[in-house]
């Protein structure tokens, strides 16, 4: 059927990449990838008997100039391309020159080894010296960060084999996964008659009021997946094996256990971790609170797996929930934002004018959100599939919270930029906060207290369970697939036991083909994209809690934060700007007393609106 007007109010713009390149292989983007092979010759002959002393720091020094240049150029590329696959994931001249740049990146990190090896490895004094040049200052807290892991260097033949066997080996397995959610037909059994399409545009109707349609959408979804429930689990297990049998090899001195990893990654401590989940633990029943008050509203006994992203139904109103169109999202979003500050809101906006958006429904769209980056122009990118609904208007300030972290370092050393995904999720979540605490400021109907209320509990129920039940399948996954490969049904157990975990009762079903449709857990260059999120969600909310401490000087400290995150590690900068110490129960116990407001403020007004 054609689009009408009315619809199109709803769907989000197309971006405009053209100023990074005009098309694909276009002749700026092929001799961008030319000048990254040539970096990469010259790195490899700058690596030639690299040896050690003084000499080897000044070649050391040399080599960070190459290597700055030639990733300054890869990665533009590589999410120029990227952008183009997740609009259209069947675009095969797209898919091509991503395989060259994998190999090209995979070329640059071997011609690098050299130096990150004796950088890793070699004396303080040497360490100093390299750090003496003013180009490789700023690099003082990642190579800190990388002489951390001088225990686990393997030779440096070692190193370049396991880069080299990447390529068609773990990249391979997260390629296919991309490959496959964007190629995948979901057959939804609506009320109007069953309709084909892809993933992503089906994951719009999980929003949809009628629990019919939710349902329909959940069942072909989970169907659909089920149908490909081989290749992702072969995936799944080839990721988690490749990833056991490197940290096995880098065990030589001390073990390294797959959780080290990511939270090296996460520069943050396992004591952190395990202080911020014994404290969600705690808190479970907020969650569960959460889903009982949303079943209550929804005419429910208990909420069901397809409810997760139900709308607010808005009965004080006697009319269907209103939704919002692209245009009122950013201006909500804007207005939201330039509370805190005129900068942030002006931010939204310019966002939107330049088309750094993308937010069409597409058939063959890649599901998901995310936000992105050009290394080139330092300008940041949003992608989702916009099509109206109060979910996707928080996904989009979540999105954008992303984006103005980028933002607001984009005259820093890139180096000093690459912060964790603990932290990433800050400005992130801060942007949701912002946003429901701002609507709930308004002269609000009672609908649409309602409405934020809903809103603001499903973070808890999504942060206090849903996440957490993510860490605790992939946690007992690798443990288990330490011991042999796990099938499809195994899977689904092992899921559907981390769900009934954390939401106990709350839910009617649990959602055992979960493994398999959050994209999540096929990411080739990360495992364990869970805890981060746990983690954002309550570091947001002590960062939050100080604007009324604050005041005028918020906007000022919150972007004095955001600049540290790429050169401490959380605890720091958790020390440093809120004065909490991580590895306590304390901190996290406080921003979960938050939730529990949000929580109770969520009973009284469902109480009001019954």
């Amino acid at each position: 059927m054609p689009e009408t007007a009315a619809d199109a109010r709803y769907h989000g713009p197309a971006w405009d990449n053209s100023a990074e390149y005009p098309a694909i292989e276009a002749p700026a983007l092929l001799a961008d990838l030319d000048q990254v092979q040539a970096l990469a010759g010259q790195l490899e002959e700058l690596g030639k008997n690299l040896g050690d002393g003084e000499a080897a720091v000044r070649a050391s020094q040399s080599a960070s100039r190459l290597l700055q240049d030639a990733v300054r150029l890869l990665n533009n590329v590589g999410v120029f391309l990227s952008c183009e696959l997740s609009v259209d994931g069947k675009n095969a001249a797209a898919k091509a020159l991503s395989s060259r740049v994998r190999a090209i990146s995979a070329r640059l990190t071997q011609a690098y080894n050299p130096f990150e090896l004796f950088l890793k490895t070699t004396t303080d004094a040497h360490a100093e010296a390299y750090l003496a040049a003013a180009h490789t200052a700023p690099e003082r807290f990642s190579l800190t960060e990388d002489r951390k892991l001088k225990d686990f260097a393997l030779s440096l033949v070692e190193e370049d084999l396991i880069i080299g066997l990447g390529v068609d080996g773990i990249d391979a397995w997260g390629t296919l996964y991309d490959n496959l959610s964007a190629a995948i037909r979901a057959e939804v059994a609506l009320p109007s008659g069953t309709r084909a399409m892809g993933l992503a545009e089906a994951a719009t109707l999980g929003q949809d009021a009628d629990e019919a349609v939710r349902k329909a959408a959940w069942q072909a979804t989970s169907a659909a997946w089920e149908k490909n429930e081989e290749p992702v689990a072969a995936g799944l297990n080839a990721l988690a094996g490749w990833r056991h049998t490197v940290y096995k090899r880098r065990s030589k001195k001390r073990p390294l256990h797959f959780l080290d990893t990511p939270l090296h990654q996460s520069r943050m401590r396992k004591d952190s971790l395990d202080a911020m989940m014994a404290a969600i633990h705690e808190a479970r029943a907020l969650g569960h609170r959460s889903l009982a008050t949303q079943a209550k509203l929804l005419g429910k006994q208990t909420m069901a797996p397809w409810d997760l992203f139900a709308p607010c139904p808005a009965r004080a109103a006697a009319q269907p929930t209103k939704k919002p169109t692209y245009a009122e999202a950013i201006a909500m979003i804007a207005d939201a934002y330039g509370a805190v500050h005129p900068d942030m809101g002006d931010f939204v906006r310019m966002m939107d004018k330049n088309r750094w958006i993308e937010g069409r429904v597409g058939a063959s769209k890649r599901p998901g959100a995310y936000c992105t980056g050009f290394t080139k122009s330092r300008t940041p990118r949003v992608y989702m599939t916009f099509n109206g609904g109060m979910r996707e208007v928080m996904t989009l300030a979540h999105e954008l919270g992303h984006a103005f972290h980028a933002w607001v370092m984009r005259d820093m050393p890139v180096v000093e930029t690459s912060y964790p995904m603990t932290l990433a999720e800050t400005a992130s979540i801060f942007g949701e906060t912002v946003l429901n605490n701002h609507l709930l400021a308004q002269d609000l109907s009672p609908a649409e207290k309602l409405g934020v209320c809903w809103t603001r509990a499903r973070d808890v129920d999504a942060f206090v369970l849903n996440i957490p039940a993510r860490f605790e399948f992939e946690r007992r996954f690798y443990d288990k697939r330490a011991e042999g490969v796990l099938n499809p049904d195994d899977l689904k157990a092992l899921m559907a036991d981390a769900w009934k975990t954390w939401y106990g009762d709350a839910l009617s079903e649990m959602d055992p083909m979960f493994w398999a449709s959050k994209l999540h857990f096929s990411i080739a260059e990360l495992s364990f994209y869970n805890f981060p999120y746990s983690f954002g969600y309550l570091f947001a909310l002590g960062v939050y809690a100080q604007r009324d401490r604050l005041k005028d000087k918020f906007y000022a400290a919150y972007v004095a934060l955001l600049r540290d995150t790429g050169r401490m590690s959380a605890e720091d900068v958790a020390l440093k700007h809120l004065g909490a110490d991580l590895t306590k129960p304390d901190f996290w116990r406080q921003s979960l007393a938050i939730s529990l407001q949000a929580i109770e403020q969520f009973e009284q007004v469902a109480k009001a609106n019954s």
